[in-house]
């Protein structure tokens, strides 16, 4: 999960900013009670997706809401929601950074437990048309604190197929070596090999293929083996720093940016998941995109991801933000979502739809959703994980962008992240 970082006012989306001029009264601060006929609905900004908006739209119109959708990055949607807790003043639907906050956020008691709706709701299908790792991953100890949205794995290999061509590669890597070998054949003139991620997300696929844990918090243990764990970090580092095949990475809450390189032509091959296939298609037509299944380091292994929808324990009618989840989440819509921006789905259902089992990437994806590493829920459990995921952001920026060495850079971050449990 992405780590709390501040940001400004304005990014945080706390309003309209009240000017003041010389001479006059000061502004009389507004209400911080909601609006009963506000419907709010904090999202990510890079899945506003139209498919989701005409839903939105619709259910507006049919309840006599004004939809107030709000985007943010994850970051910044985590902040605000914070806030918002400690203030009571919550939004009625919020979109899950992945799977495992909700579980943090429900057993301190910010969100609901959605058992009793589903069970209520059978029409809905759920738990029975979702796929198990996407539900389980959102269960502790028999509750449910989200329902699935997008079901994917971080870990797919993007790649320019005309830059690996004109260097002699006809298929594309399928190995740590094999990776090396065309990102070094590919980097030339103002064009990098590859770009690594300033998200510490996207360091779970290189780490998992080395058969490192993140966490183990009921031993307190974390990037573990310790020295499985070195060897993909310093891997990763060398990309940048030894090797000279992706551009240092600069410190931001956005995580599109190997994207937008690859996109403008400046890196043949990045490391991610679907939710990029979208803004690929649509920025760069004209780039032959290749997707290819998600490296084999000691094994080949993924990182699950994907996001959830998780109903505030204070929202104002829990009940009317359900029936919006059930509409964001039908098999329709996740089918449209997919045509759309080629994001892959948890439902059974859209699995089996000939539309999506005759995709190629869509096939991609699936191979990758077969090698997704087993999460830890315990870590989401202990009420610790943000405060973790902050502390592996700062080693992750540290060994990446600030070069740190890695080996005592993971030591630190193991003996704080222990004493945080």
């Amino acid at each position: 999960m992405p780590s709390v970082n501040r940001r400004s006012f304005l990014q945080l989306g706390l309003g309209a900013t009240v000017l003041g001029a010389v001479g006059c009264a000061p502004a009389k601060p507004a209400s911080k009670k909601a609006d009963s006929r506000t419907f709010t609905i904090y999202w990510n900004a890079g899945h506003g997706y139209q498919a989701y908006k005409e839903v939105i739209d619709q259910f507006g119109k049919d309840h006599d809401l004004e939809m107030n959708w709000q985007k943010f990055q994850w970051p910044d949607l985590t902040t605000k929601l914070t806030a918002d807790f400690r203030s009571g003043n919550v939004p009625d639907l919020v979109e899950e950074v992945s799977a495992g906050t909700g579980t943090q956020y429900g057993l301190a008691g910010n969100v609901l437990a959605l058992d009793d709706f589903a069970a209520a709701d059978e029409e809905f299908g759920f738990p029975g048309d979702f796929l198990d790792q996407a539900v389980v991953a959102r269960q502790y100890e028999g509750k449910t604190y989200s329902i699935p949205l997008h079901l994917t794995a971080n870990g797919l290999l993007f790649y320019n197929k005309q830059l690996l061509s004109a260097a002699g590669f006809d298929e594309p890597p399928s190995t740590w070596d094999e990776f090396l070998e065309v990102a070094r054949a590919t980097t030339k003139d103002k064009v990098s090999g590859c770009s690594v991620n300033s998200d510490p997300s996207y360091a779970a696929p290189y780490y998992n293929q080395q058969k490192v844990d993140f966490s183990d918090a009921g031993a307190k243990q974390f990037m573990m083996p310790a020295d499985s764990a070195i060897r993909s970090m310093q891997w990763m580092q060398d990309l940048i720093y030894t090797h000279k095949v992706s551009p240092a990475p600069v410190a931001t809450t956005d995580y599109s940016g190997p994207q937008k390189l690859f996109s403008a032509q400046r890196a043949a091959m990045f490391v991610s998941g679907p939710w990029d296939i979208g803004p690929i298609r649509q920025g760069s037509p004209d780039i032959d995109l290749g997707l290819a299944v998600p490296l084999t380091g000691t094994v080949q292994s993924a990182a699950m991801a994907g996001s959830g929808l998780m109903i505030p324990a204070k929202a104002k009618d829990p009940k009317l933000s359900w029936e919006l989840i059930t509409k964001l989440a039908a098999v329709k819509v996740e089918l449209a979502a997919t045509k759309e921006a080629g994001m892959s789905m948890p439902r059974k259902s859209w699995a089996a739809d000939p539309a999506v089992a005759a995709d190629p990437n869509l096939a991609t994806i699936a191979k990758a959703l077969a090698v997704v590493a087993k999460q830890d829920v315990a870590l989401s459990a202990s009420g610790k994980a943000a405060q973790v995921n902050e502390l592996w952001k700062k080693a992750y920026q540290q060994m990446i962008i600030q070069h740190a060495p890695v080996g005592p850079t993971l030591d630190d971050f193991r003996k704080q992240a222990g004493a945080a449990l």
